[in-house]
């Protein structure tokens, strides 16, 4: 078949289109290349804060807070950080990430020339509540001579209040969950021009926790920006990271050939013991240490609970305090602040302490329960020994005349009711938190002698527990005829399901009923419009009027 000329030269311009844009990708991509090992080459230089290619208005800042010696990740990430690429940045916990990742963000908009009116420029997201209130507090302080806006969005606030505020501000601190909420139901928060987003401790944020809020908060943002991941413990996971990275990443770890992935003053000590002997090894550890900072890691809510509970009337000799999830969000601030200013106290806290949190001077970290992973290991023990402080950590405490606490305990559990039910939730919690281990040859709960820990916590019986209950009907399933295992199995099964189903079923949810609760919540119910000929609206019945009429019918 024959072509025409003009066809045949319009390929050939094609052609030649696709060569040319290809060279200068080529070229593109070099010339990064080069930058970033002129980059690598430049960082060996960089001393001080001064060295640096920072603001004027930063540097006073940080000069005034007496920052001169930039630490090891700090020295490593910011010339690639302060020159716009992606950066995954690694290091030890305590080695000075949260400024690390703030002199950017300020940087970034202060080259850009931003404004109030620009809107929102930055984006800050923290997996805890306590880590993004103390990253708003550093900022504040580095950028108080910036003229930009800084917000914190965490649950627990009031959602109006910030409805119409935030769309006027430049850099947002947040909690995924709290951010999500304003992007679907705020009008006014727009992100479309955003700059540069950040993610501390971005392996927690990139777990399966977190993964469908931030899928959704990444798919509301722009493709052309920044993106920096910070933590102790890092990912280098493709999939994780092209998630939230448009580009390549630049991978910094600061302490990546360190014998240790720990602080190196960081002493570490362990004891085995039985897990009735825990409070006692406790409390025996904690009143001879009255004069010391210390936090005590638990691995659930209700036993942080009830151990800050029962060790307050223990009366100890020094303050006691807790912090867990599930805990009021201003009571959460105020035990926050309380531990910072306290020279001497105990705090017992879930893995919500775990990460991030900078509390001074913290001279002993207790972990009575075993942390889930290595990673939660690193960020709990990293709580102490911060900035080339000496710290130290027991993962129990091995004291040598131990103090018999039972006897206290179950005077005062006799003394406070409601303390009992917290010690019976407590100990069913710790169980499930054991059975729930990936590793069963090391934590079997069936080895855990129940009376024991339930005696040492001050109770006289053992706590109903469920799940084993069930745990050990399965094992009697496998163990019976096989013949006869599944009828066996199913009629235990429906047994326990009639017994729930009765229990849940004796409080009858009535009309009346139903009806209060949509009028209490001043919902606004579904209702029936009625239109003439010419569209316009001439009758409207609400459901809410029958339900009103129908309540004073009854009453």
């Amino acid at each position: 078949m024959a072509t025409s000329p003009h066809r045949s030269g319009h390929e050939r311009r094609k052609r030649l289109r696709f060569k040319k844009i290809g060279i200068e990708k080529k070229l593109k991509k070099g010339d990064e290349i080069k930058e970033m090992e002129t980059i690598a080459m430049r960082t060996s230089t960089l001393r001080y804060f001064s060295d640096f290619p920072l603001s004027s208005r930063t540097f006073r800042a940080l000069k005034e807070l007496e920052y001169e010696e930039p630490t090891d990740i700090q020295k490593e990430s910011l010339p690639f950080t302060l020159s716009g690429l992606d950066v995954v940045g690694a290091a030890k916990t305590g080695s000075g990430k949260t400024l690390a990742l703030i002199l950017p963000v300020l940087e970034s908009l202060w080259r850009s020339g931003w404004s109030s009116y620009c809107g929102l420029g930055a984006l800050i997201i923290s997996p805890t509540r306590e880590l993004a209130l103390q990253t708003f507090t550093i900022i504040n302080h580095v950028g108080k001579y910036h003229e930009f806006s800084c917000a914190l969005l965490i649950g627990g606030t009031d959602v109006v209040y910030e409805r119409s505020r935030v769309g006027k501000v430049n850099i947002i601190i947040c909690t995924p969950g709290r951010l999500l909420q304003h992007m679907d139901e705020n009008e006014n928060f727009l992100c479309d021009q955003l700059l540069i987003l950040v993610l501390d401790e971005a392996d927690r944020i990139l777990d399966m926790g977190f993964s469908q809020q931030i899928n959704a908060i990444v798919a509301n943002l722009p493709r052309e920006r920044q993106t920096l991941l910070f933590s102790a413990t890092q990912t280098r996971n493709v999939k994780d990271l092209s998630r939230v990275c448009t580009r390549d990443p630049v991978f910094v770890s600061a302490h990546e050939h360190c014998a240790h992935v720990t602080p190196d003053r960081l002493v570490q000590y362990y004891i085995i013991c039985e897990d009735h002997d825990k409070l006692n090894t406790l409390w025996s550890f904690i009143i001879n240490n009255k004069k010391s900072k210390v936090i005590v890691f638990v691995s659930s809510c209700k036993q942080a609970r009830f151990l800050t509970e029962a060790f307050c009337h223990l009366r100890p000799g020094l303050p006691v305090m807790g912090l867990w999830g599930t805990m009021n969000q201003k009571k959460r601030v105020e035990v926050f602040q309380k531990f910072e200013d306290k020279e001497a106290a105990v705090m017992f806290a879930t893995d919500v302490a775990s990460r991030g949190l900078d509390f001074s001077d913290v001279n002993w970290v207790l972990q009575v329960d075993c942390p889930a992973s290595v990673q939660d290991y690193i960020h709990r023990v990293g709580r102490t020994a911060r900035l080339n402080q000496t710290g130290h950590l027991y993962n129990n405490i091995a004291v040598s005349a131990l103090v018999d606490v039972r006897a206290k305990m179950q005077a005062i559990l006799s003394q406070f009711p409601e303390l009992k039910q917290f010690a019976q939730k407590s100990i069913v919690a710790y169980l499930r938190s054991v059975f729930m281990m990936h590793n069963k040859k090391v934590f079997d709960v069936s080895t855990i002698d129940a009376a024991a820990l339930a005696a040492s916590y001050g109770l006289i019986t053992v706590p109903r527990v469920r799940f084993l209950s069930k745990r050990r009907m399965m094992l009697k399933v496998v163990k019976c005829n096989k013949r006869f295992s599944f009828l066996y199995f199913f009629l235990l099964m429906s047994f326990q399901n009639d017994a729930v189903e009765k229990k849940t079923n004796s409080k009858v949810v009535t009309k009346i009923s139903s009806a209060k609760k949509l009028l209490n919540k001043k919902l606004k119910v579904n209702t029936r419009k009625v239109y003439d000929e010419n569209g316009e609206v001439i009758k409207v019945l609400s459901v809410s009027c029958i339900l009103v009429l129908l309540l004073l019918l009854v009453t």
